[in-house]
Formats: structure tokens, C-alpha cells, sequence
């Protein structure tokens, strides 16, 4: 399977806590899986208001950390963020106004992933935080299979 893509159902399941507010986010799309080396990335849209979308990409690194990119052109967002278990990690978000630096601390972190079936689940519950003030608590909750 090394450098192919292949078809993936995606399932997102997002809980993000913010000011006392609790908001749910689901996302099923088909996707593309594809290893190169010792890593995995996992690409998928999110359907947006006005038929616009966000190009999501998930990269599993061979050390464990979790990469999650998500570019939603239409809004001029882009952010970047990092997640090592138990650790601190800088990211950042791109606005048409300029760059926010952010930081994420991960309280847990989860992947697995089996080859036969192709299949696998993505688990992160993370802190954001801008400035030195959490701005909220996410779950991230994602299961693929081909």
C-alpha cells in the first residue's frame, strides 16, 4: 500500500466545549487514505453553508503525533495544529486578517490503525489555547474503513 491512495468511508464526530456551550459536529464523507514512508494521511471535505467545503488532512506520523490541517478557502480560515499525548504543541490559524498563533495540550491521544480489514480510529481530546487562555475542549473522534 505504500505511496497508493485508497477509499475510505470517514466518520468525524467533533465535541467542542466554548464559553460554557457545548456544540456537536458530524462529518460522513468518502476520503482517501495514503501512506508514504512510515506515515498516514487521511484527506476528506466538510460540507459548508453554500455549498462550499473544507479540505481536511490528518497525518499519523511514525512518533505518534497527530497533524490535522483544515483549509476552508471560501471563509479564508487555515489552521494547523499539532497533537502529542500528554503534551503541549504550537499551531497556528491563518485568517485574511493575518496569522493567530495557537497552542494545543493534549489530554489523550488514540490511534489505531489495522490493514486487514483496512480500518482504524482516531481519538484526541485537546485543550485549545490562545494567549495563555484555553478558548475551549475538544473531542475529535474519527473512524475510517475502506
Amino acid at each position: 500500500m505504500e505511496n497508493n491512495s485508497l477509499d475510505v468511508n470517514v466518520e468525524l464526530n467533533m465535541e467542542v466545549s466554548q464559553a460554557g456551550e457545548l456544540t456537536h459536529t458530524r462529518i460522513s464523507e468518502l476520503g482517501k487514505l495514503t501512506r508514504v514512508g512510515s506515515s498516514t494521511y487521511l484527506r476528506f471535505n466538510e460540507k459548508l453553508e453554500n455549498n462550499d467545503q473544507a479540505k481536511i488532512m490528518v497525518k499519523v506520523a511514525d512518533n505518534g503525533e497527530i497533524h490535522l490541517k483544515r483549509v476552508a478557502e471560501a471563509t479564508n480560515l487555515a489552521s494547523l495544529l499539532y497533537f502529542t499525548n500528554q503534551e503541549h504543541n504550537s499551531g497556528h490559524l491563518q485568517t485574511e486578517y493575518g496569522i493567530m498563533p495557537l497552542q494545543t495540550f493534549t489530554r489523550n491521544s488514540q490511534v489505531e490503525i489495522l490493514d486487514r480489514p483496512l480500518s482504524g480510529k482516531i481519538n484526541i481530546d485537546y485543550d485549545l489555547i490562545y494567549d495563555n487562555n484555553i478558548v475551549g475542549n475538544y473531542k475529535f473522534r474519527l473512524i475510517f474503513k475502506a
